[in-house]
């Protein structure tokens, strides 16, 4: 039973396809239904495809794969790494939507080291294309021609693409309007130094470099913007960079190696996970004391404080209103019941009560008239009252002095 395993296995990496790429250049390779056998029937997401390392869930960091709906084919490009006779072996699995057939195709990418590798190289970003237009091949080559004929005339037999990446994965963000392009940042090498019009497009736009990036499209249009725009390519200047023969392609791929060693030298040990008994643990006792209980013992001493100084120090406050307002609380309080009870109590008792106030108020009237008229006049009681200070007879308007007592005459025998 494991030999048929072992069987289609060896047939598969046997008729594998072969792909040679060079070190510090763009590769690129289209995945379209032909290679599976397939044909193309008009519908743009009737194929899937998924490519990955063999026998691994995902690609190799500096391969990218991306689908166009243009085309209707998908394209797997980058840059390998320094690494002379490396051999990649890839699997595509691919996906009939329609039908619900799957295949899957192997390829083998030989990297080889490129003679003579770019020293120079121009950087630059366009604002209104995508990574799958820059493999149409007439678009690429117009790129190359303004670069060629123009600008770098030196660079006319080895010019070619050192790094293609799409901008919204080097962190830009996607257009407002959905029908513009996502942006494409590219660089073109050559062995040959930059040429005068490079180095003074490159003054002219240096000022630029001080500005928020990624500057607004149509932010800067330089003396060469026609160039560009006549070929289809609206620049973003703001990224227009040289680099010279320090930072060239080779360069960096050889200080990435050098990094990597040195990382996978400094950590050859895997790194492993602590149990739960080894994670220590923390008191949160302390934290508990500070925030609860210390404020809790500053608010009742400062109560405590509070409330001496307004036990024993309640004389030297005076304050009339508020005496006033203890005097007549009894007559406040007896005020707000009457009131309360005269709101509660029906109008028919009201009235009633009214009735029984007025007769009240007028009996007691007349009882006062009366009063009146019987009391002597107040100047004859101020004649008949003596004015001595030893006289013990009460002085009033309706005071009268009281009469002697009664003394029975003593019996005489001659009366």
């Amino acid at each position: 039973m494991l030999l048929f395993p072992l069987i289609f296995a060896f047939l598969s990496v046997v008729s594998a396809k072969d792909e040679n790429v060079l070190m510090t250049e763009v590769f690129e390779i289209i995945v379209n239904p032909p290679m599976f056998n397939w044909t193309y029937e008009g519908k743009t997401d009737q194929f899937v495809y998924q490519p990955s390392l063999l026998n691994a869930p995902d690609l190799p960091s500096w391969i990218n794969y991306v689908f166009s709906p243009l085309h209707h084919c998908g394209y797997l490009f980058g840059v390998p790494p320094s690494h002379n006779n490396a051999n990649i072996q890839l699997e595509i699995i691919a996906l009939n939507r329609k039908t619900y057939e799957t295949r899957h195709e192997h390829i083998n990418i030989h990297v080889s080291e490129k003679l003579n590798p770019a020293k120079y190289e121009v950087h630059m970003k366009i604002d209104n294309l995508n990574v799958d237009n820059m493999f149409e091949v007439e678009r690429m080559e117009s790129l190359k021609d303004i670069y060629r004929k123009v600008l770098w005339k030196d660079s006319e037999n080895d010019l070619y693409v050192t790094f293609l990446s799409s901008a919204i994965k080097l962190g830009a963000r996607k257009p407002l309007n959905p029908t513009e392009g996502e942006g494409v940042v590219l660089r073109l090498g050559s062995q040959s130094a930059f040429s005068p019009e490079l180095t003074e497009l490159q003054e002219e736009v240096r000022p630029l470099w001080k500005a928020a990036y990624p500057c607004p499209r149509d932010f800067k249009r330089t003396k060469v913007e026609r160039l560009f725009r006549n070929s289809g390519f609206h620049m973003d200047w703001c990224s227009f960079r040289l680099i010279d023969d320090n930072n060239s392609a080779l360069h960096q791929s050889v200080s990435k190696e050098k990094l990597l060693n040195s990382v996978e030298n400094a950590y050859e040990d895997r790194w492993e996970t602590v149990t739960k008994s080894e994670v220590p643990q923390r008191s949160y006792l302390h934290e508990f004391l500070f925030t609860i209980l210390v404020p809790m013992f500053v608010m009742i001493f400062l109560a405590l404080v509070l409330s001496l100084i307004l036990c024993f120090h309640h004389e030297g406050i005076k304050d009339p209103e508020s005496e006033a307002f203890f005097y007549n609380l009894y007559h406040i309080c007896v005020d707000y019941y009457r009131s309360k009870r005269m709101e509660d109590t029906p109008p028919d008792e009201l009235n009633q009560y009214a009735t029984i106030h007025r007769a009240t108020q007028s009996l007691r009237s007349l009882s006062n008239n009366r009063e009146m008229t019987l009391s002597p006049d107040p100047m004859l009681l101020s004649r008949s009252h003596t004015n001595s200070p030893t006289s013990t007879i009460n002085r009033g308007v309706h005071c009268r002095p009281n009469p002697p007592p009664y003394v029975r005459p003593k019996y005489r025998p001659e009366l």
